[in-house]
């Protein structure tokens, strides 16, 4: 059996991001990156995802409804903003991306555009949200190339 090499570094992170939602386990995913984003003096880019096929095909057809739902999660995003930054974090970015699928928007699109090297999200969410066939924590663990961290709420 090999020797353990005791005198690896924990990776210090430089772009971070935290995919949120309206759920407990959106808001513990952003208190984890706060934490990690304070700890590694990191930049902080809080993203969020307007899933389209979240939306009945009557809504979809409707561009007020389209409208009034990104207006919804763009407030959302400039209030995560204001906490991040409350907590002590100063460089803070918000990203909005449209999918199908949430974990595909943020691996295919945000991550790269913002050259991340970690993302953090919730376990799960509310119910129906991030992919009814499967979880979309568990898509972004299986295929993302950088870390990832699926935060876990015990409440």
């Amino acid at each position: 059996m090999s020797e353990l090499n005791l005198n690896i570094e924990p990776m210090q992170f430089k772009n971070i991001v935290v995919g949120v939602d309206e759920s407990q386990q959106g808001y513990f995913a952003l208190a984890n990156a706060i934490h990690q984003a304070h700890e590694d003096d990191a930049k902080l880019i809080i993203a969020s995802v307007l899933e389209m096929g979240d939306l009945s095909t009557i809504d979809a057809l409707h561009l007020d409804v389209i409208k009034e739902k990104r207006a919804e999660v763009e407030a959302n995003l400039a209030k995560y903003k204001a906490y991040a930054e409350s907590k002590g974090i100063t460089n803070v970015t918000t990203i909005f991306a449209d999918g199908a699928k949430a974990g595909e928007a943020l691996l295919q699109e945000v991550v790269p555009k913002v050259d991340a090297d970690l993302i953090i999200v919730g376990a799960h969410s509310r119910d129906g949200f991030w992919d009814s066939l499967g979880s979309q924590a568990a898509y972004i663990a299986r295929h993302a190339k950088i870390s990832s961290m699926v935060a876990r709420s015990s409440k």
